[in-house]
């Protein structure tokens, strides 16, 4: 078994309260357990090494989405661009 570290330095949370902040991470950080806990993203990102950065481009949703929702589309986008 392979042990993943993932640290994220800085997530820019445009337009939401700051008390959504941990109920964003959390949905994030929770959608990047699952997402790679997938053989095949966690395969694609050991064999990456150390990157240094990751630019997963812009999350965008409807107006009116949940905190909770931003933070699953923010591990999905991260993961997305892991797996390329």
């Amino acid at each position: 078994m392979t042990r993943v570290v993932v640290h994220i330095d800085r997530m820019v949370l445009n337009g939401f309260r700051n008390a959504d902040s941990h109920t964003i991470v959390e949905g994030m950080r929770g959608e990047l357990a699952r997402l790679l806990a997938r053989p095949e993203t966690g395969a694609r990102l050991a064999s990456l090494g150390h990157v240094s950065s990751l630019d997963a481009g812009k999350v965008r949703l409807a107006q009116d989405a949940k905190p909770q929702r931003l933070g699953l589309a923010a591990g999905r986008a991260i993961a997305k661009e892991i797996s390329r």
